[in-house]
């Protein structure tokens, strides 16, 4: 073996592990299975001592989506029903129809979308207007001894 044979086999060694160091790192990301989606999780929505039995309550609750690379802190609101003893259910305050906002009409005792005129009752079942079901139900609990309400997102 010639030194020129020696050294152009050095080169093209060293040119390969550098290349494949390179590569390596993208190939990283491109190959490997991604993260288990975190889909749903439970949220902290209050406390059982703010709310009134049988009297929806909005509570914004902030919660992290990510899509792809870009991670966004979002919120959405629910509306916590306390029964009065041990449970609680939340609806979700978009409507069915459009996504609008509901809003909780306490005279009424509705609920009242400012949109296209969608009313619902304390349940969330669709009293009149154009929305095509109910509000979104949303998977609550009362955690332990502390009174804390957690949903479900």
């Amino acid at each position: 073996m010639t030194r020129r044979n020696a050294l152009v086999l050095f080169v093209n060694s060293a040119a390969a592990v550098v290349g494949a160091g390179l590569s390596a790192v993208p190939g990283a990301f491109a190959l490997r299975p991604p993260r288990a989606v975190r889909a749903d999780r439970w949220v902290h929505a209050g406390g059982v001592s703010d709310l009134t039995a049988g009297v929806p309550v909005p509570r914004v609750v902030s919660l992290t989506r990510q899509d792809g690379w870009y991670r966004e802190r979002g919120r959405a609101t629910v509306f916590l029903v306390w029964d009065g003893h041990k449970s609680v259910h939340a609806l979700s305050a978009t409507c069915t129809h459009l996504g609008c906002q509901v809003r909780w009409d306490a005279s009424a005792t509705r609920f009242r979308c400012p949109c296209h005129g969608g009313v619902f009752d304390a349940q969330g079942n669709v009293v009149e207007g154009p929305p095509p079901r109910p509000l979104d139900r949303i998977e609550a609990r009362i955690a332990n001894e502390d009174g804390a309400v957690l949903v479900r997102l």
